[in-house]
């Protein structure tokens, strides 16, 4: 099984910043990979799942990929896809047929497994990040009908892939969802059950999502810390948001918004001025001090699963600022997880 569960290596989610995001040129895209492969501190890549490994040319892709890197597989863009085609899919819903699809889609995402380890030869997939859609809300989604789907998937053979609930922002009444999917509280239940039944699910936290849910930037540290006290911490995922409108999208938006660049101190919530300025977003919640938070509430990486980091890139950035985008974030994630994670009394 893949170990590339190191404190200081973080999976890149660079299909957010990647400029197939804006035209497809292999040439550029490739260029895009092998350099962020290439940067320190980086495990290999969190690669998004639509029905395919890579939106335009999945052979393509496939082709880039060192044999050395490990992957972590998320299905949340094709989740969201078929979601806008039908607001009952999901492994949650109520509805047979919506679930049954679901189920069907995650299916799909296994056998991708399967074809990125014959690609390079050896068990690469870490982990593949799953989803407890619909929107939660007029009864469309039940901890039940969730229970059932984790009870069929984990009876499948992962090749040594570990099964992770990544939990989004949570229906929220009054509020407009980015996600809208169950609890935190509730998939975790879900969880723990599947796992009483010899499941090895594991559970992520993405950064963003969690704040976006309660429009507080300590969600994110309340929730690593719930899971991590249920023994269900499975990844956390660095992927920012804002309280206000950035070039990358709207106020409380699910747009991957890139950290402030370093203040003073990691005790610090404002930004001062340097050369990341025009990359990194001073308007981002996601400060060095808040960071640096989490990562010791999560603990050692080997205990506490993998990490990863997914950031944005500026609307019509070259492929140069695009890779300068994720090598300043993870500069300023360099110097932040060497502190030991504190003991148990002191938590």
């Amino acid at each position: 099984m893949p170990q590339h569960y190191e404190q200081n290596a973080f999976f890149i989610g660079a299909y957010a910043a990647a400029p197939s995001l804006i035209v497809w040129d292999p040439v550029a895209e490739g260029t895009f990979l092998k350099s962020v492969l290439a940067l320190p501190n980086v495990a290999g890549l969190e690669v998004p799942f639509t029905g395919a490994l890579h939106k335009d040319d999945e052979d393509w892709f496939l082709q880039q990929l060192p044999e050395h890197a490990d992957y972590v597989v998320t299905t949340i863009p094709g989740t969201m896809a078929r979601l806008g085609a039908d607001p009952a899919f999901g492994l949650a819903s109520t509805s047979t047929a919506g679930r049954r699809a679901a189920i069907g889609f995650v299916h799909e995402a296994l056998q991708a497994v399967t074809r990125l380890n014959s690609r390079v030869g050896r068990p690469a997939v870490t982990a593949v990040e799953i989803h407890s859609a619909p929107v939660a809300s007029s009864g469309k989604a039940a901890v039940t009908a969730l229970n059932e789907s984790l009870a069929e998937i984990c009876s499948w053979d992962w090749q040594g892939a570990r099964v992770v609930l990544e939990h989004c922002d949570a229906y929220v009444a009054g509020q407009t969802p980015s996600k809208g999917f169950l609890t935190l509280e509730a998939e975790a239940e879900t969880v723990h059950r599947a796992n009483a039944s010899g499941g090895t699910v594991g559970m992520s936290i993405n950064w963003g999502r969690s704040v976006i849910e309660q429009r507080r930037p300590e969600a994110a540290l309340d929730h690593i810390t719930y899971l991590r006290d249920a023994g269900l911490l499975a990844g956390v995922v660095l992927s920012g948001c804002a309280y206000a409108d950035t070039r990358f999208g709207p106020a409380w938006a699910d747009v991957h918004v890139p950290p402030a660049p370093a203040a003073s101190g990691p005790g610090t919530e404002t930004s001062s001025p340097g050369p990341s300025d025009g990359l990194l977003e001073p308007l981002s919640l996601m400060t060095a001090g808040r960071i640096q938070e989490c990562l010791l509430a999560a603990g050692p990486g080997e205990q506490t699963g993998f990490r990863g980091l997914k950031v944005a890139a500026a609307p019509n950035a070259s492929v140069e600022e695009r890779i300068s985008t994720i090598a300043m974030s993870l500069e300023l994630l360099s110097g932040l997880q060497e502190v030991p994670a504190p003991a148990e009394g002191q938590r």
